[in-house]
């Protein structure tokens, strides 16, 4: 009888040690970011009518800027700098006066959903979850931010004919 209780107690241990060990491996992998910049999708192309116009704006061209560090990140300090400047270039940019081309809710709400995606990626950092989804969301969002100045810029429609 107590070779079966001292079997049973050593098996019980040994199980438990497994445990703690498995435990300590996930902590020390949750720890550690790891972010591929290559896995981000690339930044859509501006017409030519576009740039000309958006050369002008330099609270844009900061955002811009600050985007393109997202493709320079190479360690989660860099990546973390990188957000911050996003985050302060899109606070800029939203105190800023809008060129007239430009001055529309198409643009604007467009901003709201890079500064939301910029925020849950900073989140994502903070709290040490995967930081590609969110990055890459971002990422979507600025090319789609993108592709409306595209759209603006290319509209040959006069909106005033329309509603009249």
């Amino acid at each position: 009888m107590k070779r079966y209780v001292l079997f049973f107690i050593s098996i019980f241990a040994y199980i438990s040690c497994d445990e703690i060990k498995k435990e300590a491996v996930a902590e020390e992998q949750l720890t550690k970011i790891t972010f591929n910049a290559t896995k981000l999708p690339k930044k859509t192309k501006l017409d030519s009518k576009a740039i000309v116009i958006l050369e002008k704006w330099t609270a844009y061209k900061s955002l811009n800027t600050a985007i393109d560090g997202m493709y320079k990140a190479e360690n989660d300090e860099d990546l973390r700098m990188t957000l911050d400047q996003i985050i302060e270039a899109q606070k800029q940019l939203e105190n800023s006066t809008y060129p007239q081309e430009f001055n529309k809710q198409h643009i604007k709400s467009r901003q709201l959903v890079i500064k939301t995606f910029a925020l849950k990626s900073k989140a994502a950092i903070e709290y040490r979850t995967n930081i590609l989804e969110p990055a890459k969301e971002m990422i979507n969002a600025y090319n789609n931010y993108r592709n409306q100045f595209n759209i603006i810029v290319n509209n040959t429609l006069d909106s005033t004919l329309i509603l009249n």
